[in-house]
């Protein structure tokens, strides 16, 4: 019997992954576990959302595949990654100094902090946040919030059940719903200024650029001689943002169809977007981590 052919890893100088959001029904950890499986980064920034913790109380779903991402982020330090987190809005108890204090052991060398000040290779310098403070619904009416992802989660659901039944593997059981959001928010970063009030503090700590997440819109645009990237997300895009050692920045799409459709994910080189992470499969570590399990 052939040996089953070796894993491809992409060594990469900086990752930046957001809203993952374990925990939650409709997340996607087998597809973030693969991605992140499959690349070697000498940093890894998680900016935010990475555990959701809006669903402890409704129920939190612990997957087997979440545990195994711990397990994979505990390996990648062990081989040196250096690993910065920012909470989000929906992991703020991230904040709190008794949950610091309960990464002492396997993920003791992860920093936590609000925003952290990120230079590439090329020498630029870039603010990466969540961007959950500069969402003025967020910080005036989560509320609000929270009632629009009870409304959004059925949607997801149904979303999910005609991609099946549509036989489609080359693009988000989401994409319909990834498609309604990215309006949606168009609108709230119109009426919040989200992208300006985030873009203003980036040049107020002297950056010329910025890194976050949150609004689940994968992007990378110039505006007024900043850089705005935005990471997008692992439920609906399933996207990720990468530095290469050249200095080029690129948006990763795990699914190779909603690649093709995007027309941001370019930076100002040529290289191309990735746009075959998904032909990278593999069988996961079957190492359990029950860290949160008692979330």
């Amino acid at each position: 019997m052939l040996a089953p052919p070796e894993r491809l890893v992409r060594h990469v100088r900086t990752a930046f992954v957001s809203d993952v959001h374990l925990g939650a029904t409709h997340a996607q950890p087998e597809a973030f576990l693969d991605y992140l499986t499959g690349i070697q980064p000498e940093t890894l920034y998680i900016v935010g959302d990475f555990i959701d913790g809006w669903k402890i109380r409704s129920g939190i779903r612990w997957h087997p595949a979440c545990s195994q991402i711990l397990a994979r982020l505990a390996e990648i330090i062990d081989t040196g990654t250096c690993i910065f987190y920012t909470p989000g809005n929906h992991d703020p108890f991230l904040r709190t100094d008794s949950f610091i204090s309960s990464l002492a052991g396997r993920f003791a060398g992860v920093q936590i902090a609000d925003e952290f000040l990120f230079e590439s290779v090329s020498g630029q310098r870039f603010l990466v946040t969540h961007g959950d403070h500069f969402d003025s619904v967020e910080t005036g009416a989560q509320w609000l919030s929270k009632f629009s992802s009870s409304i959004y989660d059925p949607l997801l659901a149904v979303n999910r059940i005609l991609s099946r039944l549509k036989g489609k593997s080359n693009s988000s059981p989401y994409a319909f719903c990834a498609k309604i959001k990215k309006k949606v928010k168009q609108g709230v970063r119109f009426l919040s200024g989200f992208e300006d009030r985030l873009l203003d503090h980036a040049r107020s700590q002297d950056c010329t650029g910025v890194i976050c997440g949150h609004i689940h819109t994968p992007a990378i645009l110039k505006r007024d001689g900043m850089t705005y990237c935005n990471t997008g997300d692992w439920v609906e895009n399933c996207t990720g943002l990468v530095e290469y050692h050249d200095g080029h920045l690129s948006l990763d799409y795990y699914y190779p169809a909603d690649a093709a459709l995007d027309n941001s994910a370019r930076a100002d080189t040529p290289r191309p977007a990735n746009t075959s992470i998904n032909a990278l499969a593999s069988s996961a570590s079957n190492i359990n981590v029950p860290m949160f399990d008692n979330l």
